[in-house]
């Protein structure tokens, strides 16, 4: 279920994001050969489809460079959240660029806030 979305816009660029809550058990179980437990209460994910620079391709899984800006963003706005006491939800952040000329790995942080 939608609790909030927005449109951010400078120049071409636009990024539109989505914001769901969840209960904390939603939170994303963190497994990897680093850290053996961890959650992730704060997810962000991040989509820029071909069409918005004017390429014709496949829609598919994210790719090296939507990671890396979902995280981008999840770093920078992760450092700003309530604590868990004080916001007890599992929140997931999806932005999706509609069209791009500039950064939009600014643009999904800033549509997020």
């Amino acid at each position: 279920r939608t609790h909030g979305s927005s449109l951010f816009t400078r120049g071409v660029t636009q990024g539109m994001n989505i914001v769901t809550l969840a209960p904390l058990s939603y939170a994303q179980l963190v497994d990897t050969m680093e850290v053996t437990e961890g959650e992730r209460r704060y997810m962000h994910h991040y989509n820029a489809p071909g069409y918005t620079v004017g390429e014709v391709k496949r829609l598919g899984s994210p790719g090296r460079r939507e990671i890396g800006h979902g995280y981008l963003a999840e770093r920078a706005l992760t450092a700003v959240l309530p604590s868990e006491e004080e916001f007890p939800y599992a929140i997931r952040s999806v932005t999706e660029i509609m069209s791009q000329n500039g950064s939009t790995s600014m643009a999904a942080t800033c549509s997020s806030c």
